[in-house]
């Protein structure tokens, strides 16, 4: 028992690792933040929140945003046309942060790197032992 208990423990605190890095990250922006059907407790506020089906129906641009839990979620041949759509919504230099656990989504900081790479200035890739999560300013066309 003392074994799983510790092994939740040592998640609980880097999951709060990963939500004081998202809030100092995020603060004071226009959050757009888009949710998966798991969607964690986050201190960052959101100025816009959707889930992954009502992306396409935001208007306006961000100057941030927010996903979690989302990519795990979806086929890994959809993950690139929600980004592209996410990224229309932020514009370029916008901030964008993802998260999700590791193995929903992608297991490694070079799988991480290589599918935000394309899209990514200033790409900061963090893979703990239970969650991963990355952080970068949109790229302009």
């Amino acid at each position: 028992m003392g074994r799983w208990r510790n092994s939740l423990e040592e998640r609980w605190n880097e999951w709060v690792q990963v939500e004081d890095a998202v809030s100092l990250t995020l603060a004071g922006r226009s959050v757009l933040r888009v949710a998966g059907a798991r969607t964690p407790r986050l201190l960052t506020p959101a100025s816009k929140a959707v889930r992954i089906t009502e992306l396409n129906r935001v208007d306006g641009k961000y100057e941030a945003g927010l996903a979690c839990f989302c990519l795990g979620e979806m086929p890994v041949e959809e993950r690139p046309v929600f980004l592209a759509a996410w990224h229309e919504r932020l514009g370029a230099g916008a901030t964008a942060v993802l998260a999700d656990r590791r193995s929903e989504g992608c297991e490694s900081a070079m799988e991480l790197h290589e599918m935000f790479a394309p899209v990514a200035a200033q790409l900061d890739v963090q893979v703990g032992r239970t969650f991963w999560w990355v952080r970068y300013r949109v790229r302009g066309e």
